[in-house]
C-alpha cells in the first residue's frame, strides 16, 4: 500500500478540526480514550502530522492521541510554542507525553524549557539536542538558510519539489525495498501538495531553531525516568550529537535501532512497540 492509499483510508476514520488559539488556526485530530494518558505528537522537518498515520490506530486504544500541523501564523519557535500551550489550554491538555521527531523532537525541548512543570514525559526520535554544542554545529549546517529562503522566494518551486523528492529519499538507509517504495511513494504524494508557502513557513522555523536558547540539563531533571530517546544508526543527526542528546536528557532510557531518518515513518510498529514500553514501566 503506498502512502497516499494509507492517507485516504486514514482520513475515512479521522476528521481534521479547526480550533483558534493565541491568534492561530490549529488543524489537529484527536483519537483515543478520554481520561488516559495524553500523548502530543510532535511533526518533523515537513510539518506533516499524517507522518503519524501509523500510531494512531494502535496506540488510540490505550491512550489519548493528538496530532496537528503548526499554524502559518506562528513565524518563530516561541510563537508556536506559546501557540501550542494556548492551545492545550483550550483542549483541557495537561502534562501530555511530548513525541517530537527530527524538528518535533527540538520544539519538544523548547517546549519543556519554556514550561518545565507542564510536560508529562518525553519520547524524542530521530532529533539532536538543543544544547550548545549541538547548535554550533547547526549553525554551520543552516550557515546559507537566508540564501536557501530568498531563493525558495523566486525559484520555480515546481522545479524544486523534485529536488526534494531526491534530497528526501537521500534520508532512506538500511531499509528494505518495501520500505523504499513507500519511501517514494510518501515523498512523491507530499510534494504533490505542498506549497512554497508551507515550505517557507516550515523551513524558517527550522533556521530560527538556530537562534534559540540553548536548552540545561537541569531543564530535564525533574522528568528522569520518565524519557525515551530513539536514535537510528544511520541518522541525519551525527553519532556526538545523538551522545550529546542522551547527557542533555539526564539519564534517558535510549534505544538505537537500524534504519535512517525517515525511519519514525517507514518502522512505525517498532517505534509503537518501544512508545509502548516505555509507558508501560514509566
Amino acid at each position: 500500500m503506498s502512502f497516499e492509499d494509507e492517507r485516504r483510508e486514514f482520513a475515512k476514520k479521522y476528521t481534521y478540526k479547526e480550533m483558534q488559539a493565541d491568534g492561530a488556526v490549529f488543524r489537529y485530530i484527536q483519537a483515543g480514550n478520554t481520561g488516559k494518558t495524553q500523548l502530543v505528537f510532535l511533526n518533523g522537518g515537513m510539518n506533516l502530522s499524517e507522518m503519524w498515520m501509523r500510531y494512531v490506530d494502535d496506540l488510540a486504544q490505550d491512550y489519548r492521541i493528538l496530532l496537528f500541523d503548526y499554524p502559518v501564523q506562528e513565524s518563530t519557535n516561541q510563537e508556536l510554542i506559546g501557540g501550542m500551550h494556548a492551545f492545550f489550554a483550550q483542549l483541557d491538555i495537561k502534562n501530555p507525553v511530548l513525541i517530537g521527531a527530527s524538528d518535533g523532537g527540538m520544539v519538544a525541548q523548547l517546549y519543556t524549557q519554556r514550561y518545565p512543570d507542564q510536560v508529562g514525559g518525553l519520547i524524542l526520535m530521530t532529533t539532536g539536542g538543543m544544547d550548545e554544542k549541538t547548535l554550533k554545529s547547526l549553525k554551520r549546517k543552516y550557515f546559507f538558510a537566508p540564501a536557501l529562503l530568498f531563493y525558495m522566494k523566486h525559484c520555480n518551486y515546481e522545479k524544486l519539489k523534485k529536488k526534494w523528492i531526491d534530497v528526501g529519499m537521500g534520508y532512506v538507509r538500511n531499509e528494505s525495498a518495501e520500505d523504499q517504495a513507500f519511501a517514494r511513494s510518501f515523498w512523491e504524494a507530499v510534494m504533490r501538495d505542498y506549497t512554497r508557502e508551507k515550505d517557507l513557513h516550515i523551513t524558517a522555523l527550522m533556521a530560527d531553531l538556530m537562534h534559540q536558547q540553548p536548552v540545561t540539563e537541569e531543564v530535564f531533571a525533574h522528568l528522569e525516568g520518565r524519557i525515551l530517546l530513539i536514535t537510528p544508526d544511520e541518522d541525519f543527526f551525527a553519532a556526538d550529537m545523538q551522545d550529546n542528546l542522551e547527557i542533555l536528557m539526564h539519564h534517558p532510557k535510549r534505544l538505537c535501532i537500524r534504519g535512517g531518518h525517515m525511519s519514525t515513518v517507514l518502522q512505525a510498529e517498532t517505534y509503537i512497540r518501544a512508545i509502548r514500553d516505555f509507558l508501560e514501566t514509566c
